[in-house]
């Protein structure tokens, strides 16, 4: 009897923990394993995937107020922002960007950098492509050569999902804010956290939303100017 009841309990679990699943992968064309899911129950639990959480700016803070966008250069976005899966993998479920911007977007990557390969150059201005190194869903991603104390992992600042068109990057903390405030924009939901004693996340790691137009392309590249102006400068600070 007690064996009958255990192994219904377990029946139970097994379908609660399906049906939990599929609800938190639906939306997306990547199917995110197991673990990232019990992850992102975590992350739930903590209050990390509210929209208020990531979507707040008086956190972010920095001893240089001028950052690398220009505020006239980045209007107000005119329309509301996507339905988002604020987890593992943070992803948007609408507004996601069309075949032919995704093309663009990939080519704008492939003309300013190189493929990584190793990740040392004599050139310390390249830029290097290759698969990213944080994402564990896959992304394109781009690095700084010959990284250091000043850079993240391996030097990566920047990665796209190739499965939604948004964009995980890391900006100047004025550069955050003003994307957020002005709807281009939202925070990783795990900024701040020191993942396994050797990733630290910063306050300006944001999501970008995927472009919509040749509009939003141009202004996802001048967002992208700024984050690798910044990323560079960062690097060579002494």
């Amino acid at each position: 009897m007690i064996l009958l009841t255990a192994l219904a309990l377990l029946v139970i679990l097994f379908v609660l923990f399906k049906r939990s699943y599929n609800q938190y992968a639906s939306g997306l064309r990547e199917k995110p394993k197991y673990f990232l899911w019990l992850l992102t129950c975590f992350i739930n639990f903590k209050g990390w995937s509210k929209e208020s959480y990531c979507l707040r700016t008086d956190n972010i803070k920095s001893t240089d107020n001028s950052g690398y966008l220009n505020d006239k250069d980045i209007p107000v976005r005119n329309q509301s922002r996507p339905k988002m899966l604020r987890a593992l993998p943070h992803r948007q479920l609408t507004q996601q960007a069309p075949d032919e911007i995704m093309y663009e977007m990939h080519k704008h990557m492939e003309s300013i950098s190189i493929p990584r390969y190793g990740g040392q150059t004599i050139n310390d201005q390249l830029l290097l492509r290759g698969p990213s190194m944080v994402e564990y869903t896959g992304a394109n991603a781009l690095f700084l050569p010959n990284p250091n104390k000043n850079t993240i992992e391996n030097g990566e600042f920047a990665h796209l999902h190739s499965n939604d068109g948004s964009f995980h990057m890391m900006l100047h903390p004025s550069d955050a804010k003003l994307l957020i405030n002005k709807q281009w924009a939202e925070k990783f939901p795990l900024v701040g956290m020191n993942l396994f004693n050797k990733i630290i996340i910063p306050d300006s790691f944001v999501l970008i939303y995927a472009p919509q137009n040749e509009s939003e392309l141009n202004i996802w590249k001048t967002i992208l100017n700024a984050c690798i102006d910044y990323n560079r400068d960062n690097k060579n600070k002494h």
